[in-house]
């Protein structure tokens, strides 16, 4: 049993936050602003306050709309563009207003080099290394060619059936054949990139979002984030993450980091 001053600071407790949590919500301010990249509009950006765990999407127009405080930390994320996070200061919160500029990913090739080059252009073609490839054997014999026989009665004048030129059993029926695509293959390249792309997922997560939101925000130590992504997987996050559903990513990281932090201590 708690005794009186032990109840007197837990309720004293919990008037101070419940005060502090009122008054935070009556300073705070809506503001309103436009996404752009290179002087278009951008959509469905996700803008997502983390301090109050608050989130809006840009519209067609590249507009929104969010309810800031002073000091808050706006995160604006999307897929195809690099995430970038704002501070609101008392300029923002005066002007109500807030333009911000996007810069797309880009992905970098790997350099190529080119060893043995003079700088002379005319003297590096001339000098180039010769093909060691065999050249093909294939010789055309006029004898090869053979007289069409009176029977064949193809009408030239006629555009061609375009179902027998697609239609692989047709063609096949006129002497002719279609290679039809090894499905097997096909399947066995996209599961590959599949999981390229799943193995490459936590790295995604964690430069779209920053590792100031695993560490500080979600309590998660920076060598257990990759297994903390992982332990998340089973709420369809990847999938979500994909779909362009990012808040409900970010609510679920937040949700799960709670578990995860309980059973790793």
């Amino acid at each position: 049993m708690l005794s009186k001053n032990n109840k007197f600071n837990v309720l004293f407790i919990l008037f101070v936050l419940v005060v502090s949590k009122i008054t935070a919500q009556e300073n705070s301010e809506i503001i309103s602003g436009n996404i752009y990249n290179l002087n278009k509009m951008v959509p469905n950006v996700h803008i997502i306050n983390l301090n109050t765990k608050m989130g809006t999407i840009s519209n067609v127009n590249g507009e929104f709309e969010i309810s800031v405080s002073k000091n808050d930390v706006l995160l604006i994320s999307s897929i195809q563009y690099n995430p970038l996070k704002i501070s609101i200061s008392e300029r923002i919160l005066n002007n109500k207003k807030l333009n911000i500029t996007l810069n797309a990913i880009v992905n970098k090739l790997q350099e190529v080099f080119l060893n043995g080059l003079t700088g002379d252009l005319n003297y590096d073609i001339k000098n180039k290394p010769k093909d060691t490839l065999p050249n093909h054997s294939f010789v055309f014999n006029k004898s090869d060619v053979y007289k069409i026989k009176p029977d064949y009665s193809t009408d030239f004048s006629k555009a061609p059936d375009a179902e027998v030129l697609t239609n692989p059993i047709l063609m096949n029926g006129v002497g002719a054949s279609v290679a039809i695509p090894d499905k097997s293959i096909e399947r066995a390249l996209k599961l590959k990139r599949e999981l390229k792309k799943k193995k490459n997922f936590p790295y995604k997560l964690k430069k779209e979002f920053g590792l100031d939101f695993f560490i500080n925000d979600l309590k998660i130590p920076e060598d257990k984030i990759n297994n903390f992504i992982t332990y998340c997987e089973y709420r369809n996050i990847y999938t979500k993450y994909y779909n362009n559903r990012v808040l409900e990513v970010i609510k679920t990281l937040q949700e799960e980091s709670k578990i995860y932090n309980e059973i790793k201590n």
